[in-house]
């Protein structure tokens, strides 16, 4: 006999549900201000239920931002575990179906497609030469080799294991289905379109083996718009999906620049870039990993900063500094993020942009910076180079915005031929000026710090 089934339906608002009780025969609403509060009533009703029948019930929910579909079984001690899936419905009788032996034996399945080249038959050993074997046979002999030149080999079989789509077969983390997961010890996977899987399709990407050493540049020549924070996070989402001792976060401005007090971990005297290229000047020389690492500050999501200039160093950075930075990271690293300053007239900066492989400006809704941005791109696409084509813009909300300067920024920044407009959401920490990590950060930005990543490999290694 088959467990009572209690089925819910879901608005799209995730607020109310339509629940019909096999019990009470009857249809009940319920409510919830959050789609985590409905489940909450949903899973209530389904313990009643399951009390009051003294057997198990299955509470099959459809609908939703983010609960659909799932079957789960509840107990009267009110036990949850995912129900066994569903035989498949029959097939109309009038389709072809795979031949099948006897019980106990292996199926044969047709796995060669309509129109495909036809498999040869499957010939057994000869026990005796055949007459072509023996021919060559003969050729030996006499002295002569005339071994027929090896026949083509035929294509390598196609029953490989199939792929897995990323993050395929694990139990959610985010939305309702991971708070359920998490509280009730479910194995819940999300939605085939669920955002969570959007974003485990995005760190498969993150993840890509890169054709080569890749600058990443976060500039704006506007002053306070949001390059720091943006490089530092970017890093840190960077090195936690890529692994540690994959990436540098570099600060190229001409005189030094925040890098160093935004970070989870402070660098000490010492681990700056004078410091390092004075320590090793010829750029061509091999450098141990470890004395590298001398020069660097490891964070805890496991990528490492290296400040710009610091302390008593008079000289400012110029365009040598930064390539020979830039050639002794790329010995250990796979990218480095430069970070820099508010003179585009620089030598560092110019280096920084001219040689990225993909740019990212950060453009707060504010007048001011939106017209800044407007003049760097302008800029960009002046020159010989195809710069632009590399860039990304990241509009960015904060404090202070002017919501009807969003509309004009992206439209100016199309006709300026700009590929990609990102939306960056709102950070406390990011406006604070405190430290940044990334468990610090508010699921919303990592998310879309996740999607930046993705959109930045993109642009390296093409779509």
């Amino acid at each position: 006999m088959s467990a009572p089934q209690m089925t819910v339906a879901i608005d799209d608002g995730g607020r109310h549900a339509t629940a019909y009780v096999p019990s009470q025969a009857a249809t009940l609403d319920l409510q919830g201000d959050t789609e985590q509060d409905l489940m909450t009533a949903v899973f209530a009703q389904a313990h009643a239920e399951a009390r009051s029948s003294g057997q198990t019930i299955t509470v099959a929910v459809s609908g939703g931002t983010d609960t659909a579909p799932m079957r789960l079984e509840v107990d009267p001690d009110q036990t949850i575990r995912p129900a066994p899936e569903q035989a498949p419905a029959q097939e109309p009788a009038t389709r072809e179906r795979p031949q099948r032996h006897p019980v106990g034996g292996t199926p044969v399945v047709r796995i060669q497609d309509e129109g495909s080249e036809p498999t040869g038959p499957v010939r057994l050993p000869a026990t005796e030469p055949t007459p072509a074997r023996a021919a060559v046979s003969a050729e030996r002999e006499d002295g002569y080799d005339r071994t027929p030149p090896p026949r083509p080999r035929r294509p390598v079989s196609g029953l490989a294991a199939p792929e897995i789509a990323p993050g395929e077969g694990e139990p959610a983390r985010l939305g309702v289905r991971g708070r359920l997961n998490a509280m009730l010890g479910l194995s819940l996977a999300p939605k085939a379109q669920s955002p969570e899987m959007r974003l485990r399709a995005a760190e498969s990407v993150i993840t890509r083996a890169l054709p080569d050493f890749s600058v990443i540049t976060v500039a704006n020549p506007k002053g306070g718009v949001g390059k720091t924070p943006l490089a530092a996070a970017l890093t840190q989402t960077f090195a936690d999906l890529r692994g540690g001792s994959t990436v540098v976060c570099a600060d190229l401005g001409e005189v030094g620049g925040s890098l160093a007090k935004r970070v989870a971990v402070r660098p000490s005297p010492g681990n700056d870039i004078p410091a390092l290229l004075a320590a090793h000047p010829d750029p061509d020389v091999a450098i141990r990993p470890s004395a590298l690492s001398q020069h660097l500050t490891r964070q805890p999501s496991g990528e490492d900063i290296i400040a710009g200039r610091r302390g008593d160093t008079t000289n400012v950075l110029n365009e040598d500094h930064a390539a020979h930075l830039a050639a002794i990271v790329a010995q250990h690293r796979d990218i480095l993020v430069a970070d820099t300053g508010n003179n585009p007239l620089a030598g560092t900066w110019q280096w920084a942009v001219a040689t990225a492989d993909a740019v990212v400006i950060p453009v707060p809704l504010r007048w001011d910076a939106a017209d800044a941005a407007e003049e760097m791109i302008t800029e960009l696409a002046s020159t010989a180079t195809d710069v632009l084509a590399r860039t990304i813009v990241v509009i960015a909300a904060g404090p202070g915005d002017a919501p009807m300067a969003e509309q004009a920024t992206v439209e100016a920044l199309r006709d300026l031929g700009v590929p990609l407009v990102a939306r960056m959401p709102f950070e406390p920490l990011f406006a604070s000026g405190e430290r940044l990590a990334l468990s610090r950060l508010q699921p919303h930005t990592r998310a879309a710090l996740t999607r930046l990543a993705e959109e930045v490999v993109k642009t390296i290694t093409g779509p």
